[in-house]
């Protein structure tokens, strides 16, 4: 009986944790401006950031430093979300975003960009491996 009540406990903080970790989406869409860059560990600007970032709603991101539009992917599978962390490690513990260049029909399981996110209000950080974490504000 014990260990029922423990494991129903740590099904629903975990499951707690999980939603807290979910992106709003609909938040997400609209455009971004980049308020501090990314940088590497030699203060080199990350390029896979852009300057200004739009999400739409059919799932595009868009940046005047990207060749063409990317599709994009908020709260990953726990199994896509996974893959994704264990590539990238320094990670864990944020949410998680993937994309693709242009309209490609590849599994996200297999996604080669994998960006760490954080949405508060109109602020969103964007982190990549081995940069230091992008913050951008909503423009109006």
């Amino acid at each position: 009986m014990t260990r029922t009540i423990l494991f129903a406990a740590l099904a629903i903080v975990m499951s707690m944790a999980s939603a807290a970790m979910a992106l709003d989406n609909a938040a997400l869409i609209g455009t971004w401006q980049l308020v501090e860059n990314a940088m590497d560990k030699d203060g080199k600007p990350c390029p896979f950031v852009g300057r200004q970032i739009e999400f739409t709603a059919d799932g595009k991101m868009i940046s005047a430093n990207m060749p063409m539009p990317f599709k994009y992917k908020v709260n990953p599978t726990s199994a896509e979300a996974e893959v994704a962390i264990t590539k990238n490690p320094e990670l864990k513990g944020m949410g998680i975003m993937l994309a693709m260049v242009g309209n490609s029909k590849g599994d996200w399981l297999k996604a080669p960009i994998v960006y760490g996110v954080n949405l508060k209000g109109n602020q969103f950080t964007m982190k990549v491996s081995g940069y230091t974490p992008a913050l951008y504000k909503k423009k109006k």
